[in-house]
Order: structure tokens, then C-alpha cells, then sequence
């Protein structure tokens, strides 16, 4: 018996000593076998833990455990548990439905997805890197239900409208809240694409409710990579891109503009401007100029990124680099930036992480400023004589001409005027976190941007400004510095107790903000050969300078409450404090509920429904954006007034002096924006991820509108903001995808996504409309705010075509002959004027856009396709408008439209010339249908076998890949997407926007 007591107790002890030495050996792959790295490898039941090399393999000790349990999962992936039976074995994961296991940023934390009762939606690092894109807003583009971004303008380096849920604010910043790593109201245009871990975006109130005066039109979240466990990786990803115009204006050769011409003149009694024998040269030996191909450019663009990545468990790191080199789409015009960035997070103890972010940007542009004005170069190419050439015989440009545009020749304009920027961005976060007790953390988030840039212009001989002013041109320099703090502190505790689940959030936050800039101004220089850099040699010298600052503090509580796994509950209530209003401070307060019904008893053996969970929430948010001092009285700054001998001024009635006038008016009551938004939505997955769906309705309401409105002239005629009246917007969101194709070799997905929003202005505070000056000299007064319409409204003359023969008489009663333009008389009184017949005309804010994604996969080859569209959206076009001439600056008509002119045998809806034809500008003539579908990119991938390289290289792909490749609109300008919109106001106007380019992009993606 003795002995046999003691051959257990040997055999015990052996046991134990192997337990103690026991090593766990395993690899991780994903569903298709190909291996994970990364996934997180965990003993059930205790602290030991480690992750995958990058060929999905891990070693674990064991510790004392006696049959481990282990447990792997991988973001993206469903959750294994294995029991170890003492061999090396391999773990399948299965991809998670829809990835609602993933864990997403929503503003001071993380939820899973399934858990969060928001509107959001997620765009992932592998579908931004899939583009060759330049912006960050580019991968917003079709990928986003609610989200409306469009390529308002085809200039380098230009950014894109993104709009959540339609327009939220009269004439204030519409575009949405940018959080970087914590930093809020992060500039996106200093972080490489490619940077990017993932994009959250948050729609709706109980979502955006956290970030309070902020949050109105919506929050964009984005994270930057962070170095993994393993090995140092180095990723390359450069690619050249060839961009040209796509469609021209059909402009006139210089034999039919010189007929056009002589039509012209002839028809209202001035005799013709060209011969009979200049009208056989331009047929034969004398072609003219076509200004449009002289100016453009068909540019190469290069981008070039790396990455060098890696990491201890302890501390991980990513540094990264990235040059890009955008020639515009006309000549003398480029952008070019550098961005460095390095991420580094530090493990410093079982309670402490830290995390550093340091990013600098150097961007550098040339002759990018233009906005779209009848006078920019890219303008006078449409508008300009086509008999010209573009220089003289000795070589000198020719600078103006006798017909068609009055301004500079714009080859002249483009080569001769500079106007360039360089400048510099440097921004540092760091992130601590502590852990003080379990379930309980301490987070601090701090950022720090400083920001400078120099503006340098110089017009002088050969430039407009040297031309059509007495000071012969001028030189300038303009400085400006800014900096920005903010400081985030919050704690955070989540705790699980049976079927009860809790996070609670409490924060404190305080951010400030200070831009300051000098400038000087030299005219008439001795000589313009130094450029800008000696303004000393100019006749007159002049200086200014200016300086801002603000800041907000904020309190914040959120709770997120689950129970039983299925029924959510969210809360929000936030306190924000602002110097720029007369009311400081409000509070933004939101709720949401969710019911995961697919967890109910009645559904968890359903093999159709995978999972179903159903969403509402209300919540209020607000808008704050006017200027630093838009609520104290201000005095005049632009200029010094003086006061002359024949007017008593300071006690003397003679001499010279100087005194500071007075600004305008200030609103005694400058308070918050207020924007209430309720939603109701729903997701689901059918069929284990075979078919996916979200549905959203919204209905958001703002009131108290933020508008800078212009006083009276007994009381200065100058703008001053005021909170002034309502407006709502409503719709529904649709995104549903489906993998029709998932075999071993070919696998196809593809996503239809739909966002309907309507918006309608409710109140103006009393008034029935106000009629706003837009953009350049050709849209003044071209739209109006009226109740009741939405807003994006134009405002004009009713175009009713031409006056034919046989409504000759009725058009003698508006002193008018056939052939003559024809507008609708509102009242009746044969008469046509601004006070009784300009009314509404039509409206830029499209009904809805829609995208339609498509990605196959088949053997090494990969496919996407994106289309993209808008519909029921109408342009208001200066463009074309000008190019018919006899307004303004375009005297001739330059468009070969005009060669359809009325005639009695041909009688069009183009009007003749006429001493009695009025041409009106504010016109639905130049209100065109501006719905489009387009093949915003298509791009074909081959992914090198990695078994060619062995280890030496881990992932290599080549693509080539168009961009803009073709449209399909009814619009007859340049590009129904392109804009000169500022705000809500003056969405759908255009004038000389440069257009978006097409493109083909040729590039490779390498890690080593």
C-alpha cells in the first residue's frame, strides 16, 4: 500500500512538473487557410497571452495549467475556444457577419459594433489603400450611406465637399467634424491616406451628441496605423497617375467666330469686324487659337508612401514618409506636399500605456487659388478672340484683343502671374491611459499644432493687374502663424455583473485656438525682376496685420448599458462653453436604445436571419462656427478714414486728420445653433453574411440659424452675424450588400447604397426671403433663402425661349420683335423687371445620390468598380452663359451654339442679335438638369504568389487603375460635379470651375 501511495505521488508530481514546463505551439489562419497575423492567442482563465507572427504561428507556456483552454480571436473574425490535447494544432477562424465583432472608435472609447445604437458607419484601411487617392475625403465617396462628398473643383491639392445628412447651416461651414487620434477639428489634409487604420463616421445626434457645439454636421473619426507585434515590416505603395481634361466646350473655330461676329454686328447696325479676305484665311491658311487646349496641361502625378512598422510586446511603432507631385490641369499651376508621421505606443507597465503621435506636413502650391470668377484664366480660354494668336511676332505675348473677352490673354495671365504658398504643419498628440482598478481607467488625450505660411503674388508686366490699374501691378508677401491646444481628460469604467453590462464615461476637456498674420503690399515697382522678394522697390508700400483667438471648455457624462446581451441603452449629456457667442454656454443631451432581436429565443435557430437588431435615438447638437469676435462691438480695421478742411472734425475746421471709424452693428444675443435630431434604424444580416442591410430615418431640425447678415446703410451697410430662423432636413439611407459568388477561387461582392434627403427652410425670423450675393461678378444676387423652399434656391427671370413670328403682336406690347428673348411676366403688367418678375428658378441640392460598389476576386486577379451618382439637382452655369456673349466681360459669342441663332426660316429657341433683345444672366436659360451617374474608378489588381519570393518579400501587387472614366449627364458643361459652392446658399452654381480630371493611374503595393 506504502508503495503504491508513493508511485501516485511520483506520478503527481510529474504531472505537475509537466504542466509547469507545458508549451502551447498552434497557428491561426482565416477562413481560406491563409494564415493570420496579429490574432490575439489567449490561456481561458488567466493572464497569459501572446499574438501570430506574421505566418500565423505562436508558441504560449502553459504555466501550471493542467488541460488549457485556449482562446483566438482576430478583429474581423468569430472567436474560438480550443482545448490543447498536448500536439501543435492549427485554429480556423471563421469571418464574423459582417465583422460585428469589431471593435469601432466613437468618440472617447470604443463599442463593438453590434452593441452600438448610433448612426455610424466604418470605412476599413484596406478599402482607402485600394485607391490611389490624394485625399482623405476621396475614400468617403460611395462607401458611406448618408454621405454626400463630391469633387467640387479639378485644382491640385483642392479639398472635397462631404456632407452629412444635407446641409445644416445657412452660410456657415457645412462640412463635418474631423477627429484625429483624439485631436478634434484635425485639418485631413495633412494625413496620407495611407496612414489611415479606419473611418468612423458618426450621423446622427445620439451618435455625434458627445461632441456637442461641434457635432451639428456630423463627426468623421479617424485612427492611424500602429505598429504590430513581430518583425520590422517596410510597405512601399508608389504610383504615377496620367490626368487630362475630359470634355471641351464647343467653342468656335476662328472662321465661324468671325462670321458669328459679323452677324452680330451687322444685325444691330454696326458695320462687320472682319473682311472678306480674313474670312478666307481662317479658312485657310490662318486657323486662330483654341485658348482652351493652349492653357491646359495633361500633367503626370506622382505619389510616392513608406512605412517601416514593427514592435515588442511592449513597444510597437510605425514611421512613415510621403511625397506627392500634382501638376494642375493648366499650365503654370501645381501642388506638392511632404508628410512624415511616426506612432509610437509604449507598454510601460500592467497599468500604464502611453502613446505618442507626431505628424508635419509641408505643403506647396502655385496659382491654386482660383474659385471660379469670369475673369480667372481658365475663364477668358472660353471666352477669349479665337482669331488671336498668342504672341506677337517677336515673341511677346499678345495681351488683348478687339473682340470676344475684355480681359488679359490667359496664356499671358497664367505664364506671368504668381501667387504661391508654402507652408508648414506640425502637430503632436499623446495619449495616456492608466488603469486604476479593474474596470476602471484614466485617459488623458493632449494635442498641440503649430501652423505657418507665407503667401508671395506678384502680377506685373504681362497680368491684369498691371494692365487695368494705375498702380502697375504689385508685389506682396503675407505671413501668417497659428497655433492650437486641446486638452482631454476622462475616465472611463465598464463592469459586468450576470446578465448587466455598464461603461460609463466622464470627461473634461478645454481647447484654444490663436492665428495671427502680417502682410505688406508694394505697387508700381522700379522693377519686377527681383519678383517678390525686394518689395522695396515699389512707389507705395503698404502693411496690415490681424489676430484671433478662442477657445471652448466642455463637460461630458455617457453611459452604454446592456443587458442580457440584446437589449442597449445609451446616454449622452454634454456642456459646452464658447468664447466667440454671447450665451457661453449650452447643454447638447442625447438618448438611444437598441433591441438585438436576432438574440431572442423566436430567432437563434434561424438559419435566414443572422443577425437583426433594431435602433432610435434623439439627440441635440450645435453649431458655434462665426468669428472669434463676432459678439462684442468692433471698430473698422480695413482702412484709416480722414476728415478735410471743410469738415469740422476734432475742434478744427481745416487740415488732414486721421481717425478709426466705427464697425457695424453686433448681435446683443448671439447664441448657439440648435440642432434636434431623431433616428430610427435598423441592421441585418441574412444568410451568415451572404446578404447584409442598414436602413436609417432621420429627421433633424435646426433652429436659431447662424447667418451674417447685411445691415442696413444708415447703419454702416456692413455684415454682422444674428441667429435668424429654422430649417429641417429628412430622409432615409439604404446600404445592402451581397456576395452573389464566394467559391474557392472567385469570389464577388458588391454593395448598392442610396441616401434621399429633403430639406426645406421653415422660418427667416419674420422675413419672407432674403436674396444673397454669391460668388464672383457673374452670380451676384443669384440666389435667395425662402421660406418654405429649400435652400440652394436660384433666383432669376423665367426664360420662356424666343418670340416667334407668330407672336409678334404680344411681343411688340414688351417692345420686343420675333427673334427677341422671352421671360415669364409674373404679374401681367408688359413689362419685365426685377421687382415683379424674378422668382425662383430652380435648386442645387440633388434629391438624392447613390453609389454602386462592385469588388471580384478570381484566382490572383482583383476587380472594384465604383459608380456614383447624384439626381435632382439642377447647375446654375456663368460657364455657358458667357460663352453666348453680350454680358459683361464676353462681348462676342464664342460657343458654337450660336451658329443656331433665330432666324425667320430657323426659328430656335436661341435669341438674334437685337437692339430689343435683352440678355439677362439671372436666367433659368442657364439652369441645367444636373443629375449624373459616373465610373468614379475601376482599378484591375494581380497579386504576386507569395511563393516566389520566399520570405524576402510578404505581399507584392500591381494595378492599373482609371479614375473619372466616363459620365453620363445630360448637363452640357464641363462637369455636373464640379462647383463653386461656399455654403447651403450657393450650392449648384457654377462658374469657371476647372472641371475633374480623367485619369489612369499605373502603381505597386510591397511589404518586405
Amino acid at each position: 500500500m506504502k508503495k503504491c501511495l508513493l508511485l501516485l505521488v511520483l506520478a503527481l508530481c510529474v504531472l505537475v512538473t509537466h504542466a509547469q514546463n507545458q508549451t502551447v505551439r498552434g497557428k491561426v489562419t482565416g477562413p481560406n487557410g491563409q494564415p493570420l497575423a496579429g490574432a490575439s492567442v489567449t490561456i481561458k482563465g488567466t493572464n497569459l497571452s501572446t499574438t501570430t507572427d506574421e505566418n500565423g504561428n505562436f508558441q504560449l507556456s502553459a504555466g501550471n495549467v493542467l488541460k488549457p483552454v485556449i482562446t483566438v480571436t482576430f478583429v474581423g473574425y468569430e472567436s474560438q475556444d480550443y482545448t490543447y490535447k498536448g500536439k501543435s494544432f492549427t485554429v480556423q477562424l471563421n469571418q464574423d457577419a459582417r465583422t460585428l465583432g469589431d471593435v469601432i472608435v466613437v468618440g472617447y472609447g470604443v463599442q463593438r459594433k453590434r452593441d452600438v445604437t448610433g448612426a455610424t458607419s466604418e470605412v476599413k484601411a484596406d478599402q482607402i489603400v485600394a485607391k490611389p487617392i490624394v485625399r482623405v475625403e476621396e475614400a468617403l465617396q460611395g462607401t458611406v450611406a448618408g454621405v454626400t462628398v463630391q469633387s467640387v473643383n479639378g485644382q491640385p491639392g483642392a479639398g472635397l465637399a462631404v456632407r452629412i445628412r444635407g446641409t445644416a447651416s445657412i452660410n456657415n461651414n457645412n462640412d463635418p467634424l474631423y477627429v484625429i487620434d483624439g485631436q478634434i477639428g484635425a485639418d485631413i489634409s495633412t494625413i496620407s491616406p495611407n496612414d489611415i487604420e479606419s473611418i468612423e463616421v458618426l450621423k446622427d445626434a445620439s451618435a455625434t451628441a458627445i461632441y456637442g457645439s461641434r457635432g451639428s454636421t456630423g463627426v468623421v473619426i479617424i485612427s492611424t496605423k500602429l505598429g504590430k507585434e513581430g518583425k520590422p515590416r517596410i510597405d512601399i505603395n508608389p504610383w504615377v497617375k496620367k490626368e487630362a481634361i475630359a470634355k471641351e466646350l464647343p467653342i468656335m473655330n476662328a472662321y465661324q467666330f468671325a462670321v458669328a461676329t459679323n452677324n452680330q454686328y451687322t444685325s444691330t447696325g454696326s458695320p462687320a469686324a472682319f473682311t472678306a479676305a480674313q474670312l478666307q484665311a481662317f479658312q485657310t491658311t490662318d486657323k486662330g487659337t483654341d485658348w482652351q487646349k493652349a492653357l491646359q496641361d495633361k500633367p503626370w502625378v506622382q505619389n510616392y508612401q513608406i512605412s517601416v512598422s514593427g514592435g515588442s510586446n511592449d513597444v510597437k511603432y510605425m514611421v512613415s514618409y510621403l511625397h506627392l507631385d500634382q501638376p494642375g490641369l493648366i499650365i503654370n499651376q501645381w501642388f506638392r506636399t511632404d508628410i512624415a508621421r511616426a506612432n509610437l505606443q509604449v507598454k510601460a507597465s500592467n497599468r500604464l500605456n502611453l502613446q505618442f503621435n507626431i505628424t508635419a506636413a509641408l505643403p506647396q502650391n502655385r496659382n491654386t487659388q482660383y474659385q471660379g470668377d469670369i475673369t480667372d484664366p481658365f475663364a477668358e480660354a472660353y471666352e477669349w478672340d479665337p482669331t488671336s494668336p498668342i504672341r506677337n511676332p517677336n515673341g511677346s505675348f499678345i495681351l488683348e484683343s478687339s473682340y470676344a473677352a475684355l480681359g488679359i490673354n490667359p496664356i499671358a495671365q497664367e505664364t506671368n502671374g504668381l501667387n504661391d504658398n508654402s507652408g508648414i504643419s506640425a502637430t503632436g498628440v499623446g495619449i495616456l491611459t492608466y488603469r486604476i482598478l479593474k474596470g476602471l481607467t484614466f485617459t488623458s488625450n493632449n494635442s498641440y499644432t503649430n501652423t505657418s505660411n507665407i503667401n508671395r503674388q506678384l502680377y506685373g508686366p504681362g497680368t491684369s493687374a498691371y494692365l487695368a490699374s494705375a498702380s502697375n501691378g504689385y508685389a506682396l508677401q503675407n505671413s501668417s502663424y497659428g497655433h492650437s491646444f486641446q486638452n482631454s481628460n476622462y475616465f472611463t469604467y465598464k463592469g459586468e455583473w450576470g446578465d448587466h453590462a455598464l461603461t460609463v464615461t466622464a470627461l473634461y476637456e478645454q481647447s484654444s485656438g490663436t492665428s495671427y498674420n502680417n502682410q505688406s503690399k508694394s505697387v508700381n515697382l522700379s522693377s519686377y525682376s527681383l519678383g517678390y522678394w525686394n518689395l522695396g522697390l515699389g512707389s507705395d508700400q503698404s502693411t496690415s496685420s490681424g489676430y484671433s483667438s478662442s477657445a471652448l471648455q466642455s463637460y461630458m457624462g455617457r453611459i452604454e448599458y446592456k443587458f442580457k446581451d440584446r437589449y442597449l441603452l445609451g446616454g449622452t449629456v454634454r456642456d459646452d462653453g464658447s468664447s466667440v457667442l454671447t450665451q457661453k454656454y449650452s447643454v447638447f443631451p442625447s438618448g438611444s436604445l437598441g433591441w438585438i432581436i436576432s438574440k431572442e429565443n423566436f430567432l437563434a435557430g434561424s438559419k435566414a436571419i443572422s443577425f437583426l437588431k433594431l435602433r432610435g435615438g434623439y439627440g441635440i447638437t450645435g453649431n458655434q462656427t462665426v468669428g472669434a469676435y463676432s459678439s462684442i462691438p468692433q471698430i473698422g480695421v480695413n482702412n484709416i478714414e480722414y476728415a478735410t478742411g471743410g469738415y469740422p472734425f476734432n475742434g478744427a475746421g481745416s487740415g488732414l486728420t486721421g481717425y478709426t471709424p466705427l464697425g457695424g452693428p453686433t448681435s446683443t444675443n448671439l447664441k448657439w445653433e440648435d440642432d434636434r435630431q431623431t433616428d430610427i434604424g435598423v441592421d441585418a444580416v441574412f444568410l451568415n453574411g451572404l446578404i447584409t442591410f442598414t436602413g436609417d430615418y432621420y429627421y433633424r431640425k435646426v433652429t436659431n440659424l447662424l447667418y451674417n447678415l447685411t445691415s442696413p446703410y444708415y447703419n454702416s451697410g456692413q455684415n454682422y452675424e444674428v441667429n435668424l430662423g429654422s430649417l429641417n432636413n429628412q430622409g432615409w439611407e439604404l446600404d445592402l450588400g451581397v456576395t452573389p459568388v464566394n467559391t474557392k477561387r472567385i469570389k464577388w461582392t458588391t454593395t448598392g447604397i442610396l441616401s434621399i434627403n429633403r430639406n426645406k427652410l421653415l422660418s427667416l425670423s419674420g422675413l419672407d426671403n432674403v436674396v444673397t450675393n454669391n460668388i464672383g461678378s457673374a452670380q451676384t444676387g443669384v440666389s435667395i433663402l425662402k421660406v418654405g423652399k429649400p435652400l440652394g434656391e436660384f433666383y432669376g427671370y423665367k426664360y420662356l425661349g424666343t418670340w416667334k413670328t407668330a407672336d409678334a403682336a404680344t411681343a411688340a406690347l414688351y417692345g420686343n420683335v420675333p427673334g427677341d428673348s422671352r421671360y415669364l411676366d409674373v404679374l401681367g403688367t408688359h413689362t419685365i423687371n426685377a421687382t415683379d418678375d424674378e422668382i425662383p428658378i430652380g435648386n442645387g441640392a440633388p434629391k438624392y445620390s447613390f453609389s454602386w460598389n462592385n469588388n471580384v476576386t478570381f484566382g490572383n486577379f482583383s476587380l472594384a468598380m465604383l459608380f456614383y451618382g447624384t439626381h435632382g439637382g439642377q447647375i446654375y452655369t456663368g460657364t455657358l452663359s458667357y460663352t453666348y456673349g453680350g454680358l459683361g466681360d464676353a462681348r462676342n459669342a464664342t460657343n458654337r451654339g450660336i451658329l443656331n441663332v433665330w432666324t425667320p426660316e430657323n426659328q430656335t429657341n436661341i435669341p438674334h442679335w437685337s437692339a430689343t433683345s435683352p440678355i439677362i444672366i439671372n436666367s433659368s436659360r442657364w439652369v441645367y438638369d444636373g443629375s449624373y451617374i459616373k465610373l468614379k474608378n475601376i482599378a484591375l489588381t494581380y497579386h504576386f504568389p507569395q511563393t516566389w519570393f520566399g520570405t524576402a518579400i510578404k505581399d507584392l501587387q500591381a494595378y492599373v487603375s482609371g479614375q473619372n472614366v466616363f459620365t453620363i449627364t445630360k448637363y452640357p458643361g464641363y462637369d455636373p460635379e464640379i462647383s463653386n459652392m461656399t455654403n447651403g446658399i450657393t450650392q449648384g452654381l457654377e462658374t469657371a470651375t476647372i472641371p475633374n480630371p480623367r485619369s489612369v493611374t499605373f502603381g505597386i503595393r510591397a511589404g518586405f
